[in-house]
C-alpha cells in the first residue's frame, strides 16, 4: 500500500522531472508542483507543522534570504543596464582589441568573469551577449566562439563568490542560518578564487587551440569601431556613477561584514544597497523619471525569483517528510564518517548531476541532504561538504556548454 510520506515523494520527483525536461517553464512547473503539495497536505495532514498552518510553515521553508540577496543584485544589474554602462564597457573592450578577434574574447571573457563575481551568472549573460553579438555582426566575425567563451566564464566566475552563482547563495544562506563563519563573500574568493582563476587560463587557452582558424580571421569596419566614441553609448553619466559607487559600496560591506562579524545579514546588506541606488537614481532626462521604476522592474528576473520560491516548497516538503533525512543516512552509511570521502564523493556526484540537469533544483535538493549527515553523525564536519556541492556544482555546470 502507498503511504502519504511515498505520494509526497512521487509529487517531488514528478515535478523535477517537469522542471528538468523543461515540457512547461520551470516556474511553472515548480509552482505546480507546490500547489499539488499544498492541497495534498490540506487533505491528508501529511506534513507535521508543529501546531501552525501549513501555509505558515511552507513560508517557513522558503529560502528569503536568497530571494532577498538575487533581487538586490539583479536590482543593480539593471539600473547600470539602462545607464548604458554594459554597452560602454563592451565598446571599449571592442577598442582596445584593436580589431583582433582573440584579444577580444580574452577582454570580454575577463569582464564577464569579474561581473559575475558581483551579480548572479545568468544575469551576466543576458546583459553580456545582446551587446557582444552586436559587435561581432558590425565586425562580422563569428560570435559563437566570444559568446559561448562568456558563457563558460560566467559559470566559473560565479563559483568564487557568494553572490555570482545561485547554487552559492543558497548554500551561504544554509551555512550563515548555521552561524557557519567561512562562507561569507571572502570566503567564497579566498578558497574557491584560485580554481576560478585555474578555470579562466584553462578556458582561454581551449578557446585559443580549438577556435585558432578564427582566431585569424580578418573583421570588417574596425577602422569606424575604433573611431567611435564608447561614451556615446552612456544614455546617463551620473546614473551610471553613482549606481557603481553604490554597488562597489556594497561589495565592501559584503566583505566588511565576514572580517568585522558585523551584525547584518547578507541579503539586507544587498537590499539596502539596492534601495539607496533606486533612490540615488535620477534619470537626466526628466521625462524618464516617472516611468523610470516601470523600466527597472521589467528588467527584475521575476520568473526566476518565483521559480526559487516554488523549488524551496518542493524541497520543504520532501524533507518534511524524512526523506532527505534516509537519504543523508544512505550517504552516511556507506561512506562512513570519512569527511574526505564523502566531499570527494559529494564534488564528483554534484558535477556528474550538475552536467545532467540544472545544478539550481541539485543544489536546493542536496543542501538539507549534507545538514543531515551531520546530525546523524555531529562527529563529521559538513563545512568541507558545502565546498565540495558548492565547486561540483559550479564547475559542472559548464559540461552541457556546446564546443
Amino acid at each position: 500500500m502507498v503511504t502519504e510520506q511515498q505520494v509526497v515523494l512521487v509529487i517531488f520527483i514528478l515535478s523535477f522531472v517537469l522542471i528538468l525536461a523543461e515540457y512547461l517553464h520551470r516556474t511553472i512547473a515548480a509552482w505546480f508542483g507546490s500547489i499539488i503539495m499544498l492541497l495534498y497536505g490540506h487533505w491528508t495532514g501529511v506534513f507535521d507543522t508543529h501546531g501552525e498552518s501549513l501555509e505558515h510553515a511552507m513560508l517557513g521553508w522558503i529560502e528569503f534570504e536568497v530571494i532577498g540577496l538575487l533581487l538586490g543584485m539583479m536590482v543593480f544589474a539593471a539600473i547600470l543596464e539602462l545607464s548604458g554602462f554594459f554597452e560602454f564597457i563592451a565598446i571599449k573592450a571592442a577598442k582596445m582589441s584593436g580589431g583582433d578577434p582573440w584579444k577580444l574574447i580574452v577582454l570580454l571573457g575577463t569582464f564577464t568573469t569579474l561581473l559575475s563575481l558581483v551579480i548572479d551568472n545568468v544575469t551576466a549573460i543576458i546583459i553580456i551577449a545582446p551587446v557582444t553579438l552586436r559587435i561581432c555582426i558590425r565586425m562580422e566575425i563569428n560570435p559563437v566562439p566570444p559568446l559561448l567563451a562568456e558563457a563558460i566564464l560566467s559559470d566559473t566566475g560565479g563559483v568564487a563568490s557568494m553572490v555570482g552563482d545561485p547554487p552559492n547563495v543558497m548554500i551561504a544562506a544554509e551555512a550563515a542560518s548555521r552561524d557557519m563563519d567561512h562562507f561569507g563573500f571572502n570566503g567564497f574568493l579566498f578558497r574557491l578564487g584560485m580554481l576560478t582563476l585555474i578555470a579562466w587560463i584553462a578556458t582561454l587557452g581551449y578557446m585559443r587551440w580549438y577556435y585558432r582558424d578564427w582566431a585569424k580571421s580578418k573583421p570588417h569596419n574596425v577602422e569606424s569601431l575604433l573611431e567611435e566614441d564608447e561614451w556615446n553609448a552612456v544614455d546617463d553619466r551620473k546614473l551610471m556613477y553613482t549606481t557603481l559607487a553604490i554597488l562597489m559600496l556594497t561589495v565592501v560591506m559584503f566583505s566588511a561584514k565576514e572580517f568585522f562579524h558585523l551584525e547584518i545579514e547578507i541579503h539586507a546588506i544587498a537590499l539596502t544597497g539596492a534601495g539607496l541606488a533606486l533612490v540615488a537614481a535620477r534619470p537626466a532626462d526628466h521625462e524618464l523619471r516617472g516611468g523610470f521604476m516601470h523600466m527597472i522592474t521589467e528588467k527584475i528576473e521575476w520568473a526566476a525569483l518565483m521559480f526559487f520560491v516554488g523549488l524551496f516548497i518542493l524541497v520543504g516538503a520532501v524533507g518534511n517528510v524524512g526523506y532527505l533525512s534516509d537519504l543523508a543516512y544512505w550517504i552516511y552509511d556507506n561512506f562512513g564518517s570519512n569527511e574526505i570521502m564523502l566531499a570527494v564523493a559529494i564534488v564528483w556526484v554534484s558535477a556528474i548531476a550538475s552536467a545532467i540537469v540544472d545544478n539550481i533544483p541539485f543544489t536546493a535538493a542536496m543542501i538539507p541532504v549534507i545538514v543531515s549527515i551531520g546530525e546523524a553523525n555531529p562527529s563529521v564536519d559538513i563545512e568541507p561538504l558545502f565546498w565540495a556541492l558548492a565547486m561540483g556544482a559550479g564547475f559542472g555546470g559548464n559540461a552541457p556548454a556546446p564546443t
